[in-house]
């Protein structure tokens, strides 16, 4: 977000705080449970008048895009919804040349990550140059191809623990813990500069130096402890799990050999809070300090959602819209079986959207052990409106979320001392998770922003 000081931060934390928790009832809500504990008689009577009867490309239109709305809305409604168009963090990035991966390096690779370790190379490269240092770690990397023709990343397994102390993590890349031994390294700092291994599979992927793929494309004879002979390290993790992103942020705060960090988060769900000793969420003094900053399990797992695909979805009036109303649906006959049964987790039937309710209902009921005791009737057309539309009033609200946990994150570094920038790198169509945090030590803030900014 360029240009937007601390103290612009704090202000729209505090209002992000205050919002979602007045509109806590939609983002707590499971929409399995949308008969069950009748969610959609827990709206205000003119939001069910004025959004009942809308079609799903009527959804997309009037309530998640950015079009006008309904002219007869109620006050309330328009409200909620300028507020929810306001506060989150623009997705849209800025254009970009993206050249294409060597071969070598798209094997395996989807579209969708292929784009993505386009546009994060190129922002690491920026950061190196910037920073001066070449050597990148990247965190929960997974495998790269294991033929012995790529030369250059090593492969370090083990634990990135959230209370371990930062030379533990350091030692770790020194030492170069061979895979599948899952402990952490010595306490001790190291005394000489990190130059991390290979461990005898050879899998690569973990520790990367140069300007991104092409150099190793270029030069794939050289080995990066040769490039590299200082201890200062870039740190990086592309879509780095739960708590995994708030440790790699800890690290870089308090480790002196870490200079720069880019990071990608997503499972908010899995992010401790506020009743743990380091919480992955609050991570700032500010936003720990305000009333109401918690967030629940539901309201975290409903950020990860990907509203450009929904939106999609709805503009096509696409089949696959039925499936949260089909298990809304199922929620009803578990619990008339067995009332003590909730949210059962109900493994994924393929092909939903080209069966019937009853088809569906009947192999749902097998996955959890059950029969049924009565007829599998289908909600009316009406109802499958109303849950389309109770999901997109949450869905509308996830922005909010994920930008309340992003600028905790931001606000958490400029306490400690360090500048930092959060801009959109990613297409959203294909990466819904698409914005990247970026930090540097010893580095002006207005230097940052230009990093991810396009070419």
């Amino acid at each position: 977000m360029r240009g937007f000081a601390l103290e612009q931060q704090k202000r729209l934390a505090a209002n992000l705080v205050r919002v979602l928790a007045l509109y806590r009832p939609l983002t707590d809500a499971y929409v399995i449970e949308f008969f069950s504990d009748d969610l959609w008689g827990r709206l205000p009577r003119g939001w069910q008048a004025a959004l009942g009867e809308l079609s799903p490309p009527e959804v997309a239109a009037l309530l998640l895009r950015r079009g006008r709305p309904g002219e007869l809305w109620p006050l309330s409604l328009l409200a909620f919804r300028a507020a929810a168009h306001a506060l989150p963090f623009p997705r849209r990035p800025a254009a970009a040349r993206e050249p294409p991966l060597p071969p070598r390096f798209r094997r395996h690779l989807r579209p969708k990550k292929q784009h993505e370790v386009r546009r994060l190379a190129q922002v690491l490269k920026r950061l190196s140059e910037l920073t001066g240092c070449r050597r990148v770690v990247d965190v929960g990397a997974g495998q790269a191809p294991d033929t012995p023709r790529v030369q250059g990343p090593s492969h370090v397994v083990g634990w990135v623990s959230p209370g371990a102390p930062w030379p533990e993590f350091v030692e770790l890349l020194r030492s170069g813990k061979a895979a599948g031994d899952g402990s952490s390294a010595s306490g001790r700092p190291p005394a000489e500069p990190c130059e991390p291994r290979e461990t005898e599979a050879r899998k690569g992927g973990a520790d990367r130096g140069g300007d991104g793929p092409e150099s190793l494309e270029q030069n794939p004879s050289t080995h990066l402890q040769a490039q590299e002979p200082q201890g200062a390290l870039l740190l990086t993790g592309l879509h780095a799990c739960g708590d995994l992103s708030a440790t790699l942020l800890r690290l870089f705060v308090a480790c002196p050999d870490i200079v720069g960090i880019t990071s990608v988060s997503c499972c908010y769900m899995k992010l401790s809070t506020g009743e743990d000793a380091q919480p992955g969420y609050p991570l700032s003094d500010w936003v720990a300090g305000l009333p109401g900053h918690r967030l629940s399990y539901k309201a975290r797992e409903g950020a990860c959602h990907a509203m450009e695909d929904y939106i999609l979805r709805l503009e096509h009036d696409s089949p696959s819209l039925k499936t949260h109303c089909y298990r809304a649906r199922l929620e009803t006959l578990i619990r008339a079986i067995d009332p003590t049964k909730k949210r059962l987790a109900v493994q994924a039937i393929p092909k939903t959207h080209k069966m019937t309710f009853e088809q569906y209902a009947r192999r749902g009921l097998e996955r959890v052990g059950m029969s049924p005791s009565g007829p599998l009737e289908p909600a009316s057309p009406a109802q499958q409106r109303r849950v389309v539309v109770f999901f997109s009033l949450a869905l509308l609200l996830a922005p909010l979320v994920e930008t309340l946990i992003l600028l905790d994150r931001m606000i958490y570094l400029q306490e400690q001392g360090f500048p930092c920038e959060l801009v959109p790198l990613f297409n959203p169509a294909l990466s819904a998770r698409n914005l990247v945090l970026v930090a540097a030590k010893k580095v002006p803030p207005s230097d940052l922003w230009g990093l991810a900014a396009g070419d």
